[in-house]
């Protein structure tokens, strides 16, 4: 590692800056209390209850809440309506974070176990892109490493690893990526290692399906390996033991519902409209047969609009999620039959979650199709990168979308409304941006875009702790700019921000430095 540094001392820095850039305080600043029912709360109280408690009694961290008495058979019961994959894919980390937190005083206002909490997902997104490089190598395929995480970087995902955290999006794209790499390098095992693995596949499947119940496509990842990765791969839909492992998954994930939720459902629905009531007429209009035309026309509007409108298309601000929905059209014109098939089913179950919502999803893109993105990551560089025209879209568009994710609440054009207006779908509501392309356009050309971009991440951090050495940071800044409540928390949060978690960060952010410029997959 020693030798590597020295090496490449110039890249590692400048990756750790993109990093320290990349990585913004807003959330990681707001610790979460008990008693909240946002989605980033309810996420991280799976993750307590789970890693630290070592109990599934929700009593210590949603005290009174409102809306969450959802076990049927126990309404006494509080419980996230949040699905619980991502505290079982948080819980080691937590598990390890209280454990240092008791031997050692950080002297910090966030607590350790919120800041290492607050880096899983990046850890997971880094460990997902060396797995598509094994994927890939597995395959024998050539692909640039720099590619392959603009790719990453540019498809949206990448807010929720190093802005909105405490969100399920990282955790369902490394679940896909993973149950991919199972499947890859099943065909190079011995016998009784396939054995373990036919069985532990389907039952991953049903692991990765608690982080997000709806993301059904999970379980036809098997067909689109053989089909559009490696047609050498053993068809698993026909081994006993795979159909064992289906049914254990399948019992387990069932058993899971009934003890939370208190009845046996794989249907996300049976749970979420109990507090989303808004939604159900959208939901239910799909079970219409009457509608059935007036259906077809309303989802190939909202197709043009998830692909081509301002408030996040994804041509613009997603280009391996374009490339996603091209590849659907690129197998039908040319006959591939079974290759449109399953892409279209991969797509179906995100696709129509977005069309339930009439919204991207009250954040940052259309999140609830970036489950699919390491699918269409290895489609594009097993058989669509020798295609220049698609390459180099995802290439330029990707550096596009990485920006537009960095400038994203730069400037009052790049915000989501916090007033009702009409989104793109015709939904008057909240939370939303029309003129979103625009927006982030004009952004680039005001100044003080760039100076939110700087003092709202680590790096501003950095820079701010380094000053109150030489200077008053307070009377320094209002040399320059008036001293707004927000800018005199900013400060005021980054010097009490602990120098000795910076150093962790430093050194986690060092580790993958080291792990990118490494040629060995």
């Amino acid at each position: 590692m020693k030798k590597s540094f020295k090496k490449n001392r110039i890249q590692v820095f400048l990756i750790i800056l993109i990093l320290l850039l990349s990585t913004k305080i807003d959330f990681r600043f707001d610790e979460i209390n008990p008693g909240s029912f946002v989605d980033d709360a309810e996420y991280y109280y799976h993750s307590q209850t789970i890693g630290i408690d070592f109990d599934l009694d929700y009593s210590n961290q949603m005290p009174d809440t409102p809306n969450r008495n959802l076990n049927k058979d126990d309404k006494e019961k509080t419980l996230p309506v949040h699905s619980i994959g991502v505290g079982i894919f948080a819980a080691p980390f937590l598990f390890l974070s209280n454990l240092v937190s008791k031997i050692i005083d950080f002297n910090s206002f966030v607590s350790f176990n919120y800041f290492l909490y607050s880096l899983v997902p990046i850890f997971y997104i880094f460990s997902s892109g060396k797995l598509i490089e094994k994927i890939l190598s597995v395959n024998h395929v050539e692909y640039s490493k720099l590619l392959l995480y603009l790719s990453i970087f540019g498809s949206g995902v990448s807010y929720f690893a190093f802005e909105r955290f405490s969100m399920s999006h990282v955790y369902e794209f490394f679940g896909t990526t993973f149950l991919i790499y199972l499947v890859t390098i099943h065909q190079s095992k011995t016998r009784f290692q396939k054995i373990i693995l036919e069985i532990f596949i389907p039952v991953f499947m049903f692991v990765a399906l608690t982080v997000r119940w709806s993301n059904y496509f999970l379980l036809i990842v098997p067909f689109f390996y053989k089909y559009l990765i490696n047609k050498d791969t053993e068809n698993f839909y026909k081994k006993f033991t795979f159909i064992f492992g289906f049914f254990l998954g399948l019992a387990l994930f069932l058993l899971h519902t009934k003890y939370l939720y208190g009845i046996y459902t794989i249907n996300p629905s049976d749970i979420f409209l109990q507090v989303e009531s808004r939604i159900s007429n959208d939901y239910y209009r799909f079970f219409d047969l009457n509608r059935f035309f007036e259906n077809i026309i309303y989802i190939l509007r909202a197709a043009f609009i998830i692909n081509f409108s301002q408030e996040f298309g994804l041509f613009y601000f997603s280009p391996i999620l374009f490339f996603g929905y091209f590849s659907i059209f690129y197998f039908l014109l040319k006959g591939k039959f079974t290759s449109f098939l399953i892409v279209s089913l991969i797509q179906i179950f995100p696709f129509f979650s977005t069309l339930v919502l009439n919204n991207p999803g009250y954040s940052y893109g259309y999140r609830y199709m970036y489950s699919t993105i390491p699918v269409f990551i290895i489609l594009f560089f097993i058989s669509f990168q020798h295609k220049n025209i698609i390459k180099n879209y995802i290439f330029v568009f990707s550096i596009f979308a990485y920006l537009s994710i960095l400038f994203f609440e730069s400037s009052e054009l790049a915000v989501l409304s916090s007033d009702y207006v009409t989104n793109s779908f015709g939904l008057y509501t909240k939370y939303v941006n029309p003129t979103y392309l625009s927006g982030i356009l004009n952004s680039f050309l005001i100044f003080d875009s760039y100076l939110n971009v700087i003092f709202t991440s680590f790096l501003g951090v950095f820079i701010i702790k380094i000053l109150s050495h030489i200077t008053e940071p307070y009377s320094f800044i209002e040399q320059f700019r008036p001293l707004t409540e927000d800018i005199s928390d900013l400060i005021n949060n980054s010097l009490n921000f602990s120098w000795s978690m910076f150093t962790v960060l430093i050194l986690f952010f060092l580790i993958i430095s080291l792990n990118l410029i490494n040629d060995k997959t």
